[in-house]
C-alpha cells in the first residue's frame, strides 16, 4: 500500500515537472502576491481609477530593462495610502500602517520606453510572456494569461512605446485599454 502511494506521488509529481507555470507580473511586480507595504521606493500619490475606486499611483520606481533600452516604471494598487506618520512614530502606529499597506493589492504595472524599437519591444515581449494574442491589431499587441493581461502600445506616441500589465481581475480597465 506504502509503495503504490509512493508511485503515485512520484508520478504526479513529475507530470509537473515539464509543465511551465503561467508569469504572474514582472520581475517584483506579481499579481496576486505584491502588495503596497512591498514598495520600498519611489513616490506615490492618491488617484482614481475611471470606474470611480481610490487607487495609489507609485513612480519614479526603479527602472527595468526591456531589450537593450531602459523602461520607466509606474505602479499602481488598489486603496489609499493611510496618512503620513509623525517624526516619531510609536511601534502601534507602524504596525498599523504596514498593516494597511498590506492590504492594497498591485492592479497594474505601466512601462515607459523612450526611443522605443517597436521588434525589439515586441521580441522582449514573446521572451517574457510568450506569443502575442491573435486579437492583436495594428500597433497594439495583447498577452495573456489566467493571472494577468498586457498590451503593448507601439509606439505609443512618436518615439514612445508604453506598455500595461494587468491582473485578469481588472476587466474595466482591460477594456478601457483596448478601446484606446
Amino acid at each position: 500500500m506504502a509503495v503504490a502511494a509512493a508511485v503515485m506521488a512520484l508520478a504526479a509529481g513529475s507530470a509537473c515537472e515539464g509543465r511551465k507555470s503561467e508569469v504572474r507580473g514582472l520581475g517584483s511586480y506579481r499579481f496576486g502576491v505584491t502588495t503596497r507595504a512591498q514598495l520600498k521606493s519611489g513616490v506615490c500619490q492618491p488617484t482614481e481609477l475611471t470606474d470611480g475606486r481610490k487607487a495609489t499611483w507609485c513612480f519614479a520606481l526603479p527602472p527595468i530593462k526591456v531589450g537593450k533600452r531602459t523602461a520607466d516604471v509606474d505602479a499602481y494598487f488598489l486603496g489609499t495610502d493611510p496618512p503620513l506618520l509623525p517624526e516619531n512614530p510609536t511601534p502601534e502606529a507602524l504596525a498599523e500602517r504596514r498593516k494597511t499597506l498590506a492590504t492594497m493589492p498591485l492592479i497594474e504595472v505601466q512601462l515607459k520606453i523612450r526611443g522605443c524599437d517597436e521588434q525589439e519591444l515586441e521580441q522582449w515581449m514573446r521572451d517574457h510572456f510568450g506569443p502575442a494574442d491573435p486579437t492583436s491589431k495594428g500597433t497594439r499587441a495583447y498577452w495573456h494569461n489566467s493571472f494577468l493581461w498586457a498590451v503593448a502600445m507601439m509606439p505609443s506616441e512618436p518615439g514612445r512605446c508604453l506598455v500595461h500589465l494587468l491582473p485578469t481581475s481588472e476587466a474595466s480597465e482591460i477594456e478601457r485599454l483596448k478601446q484606446l
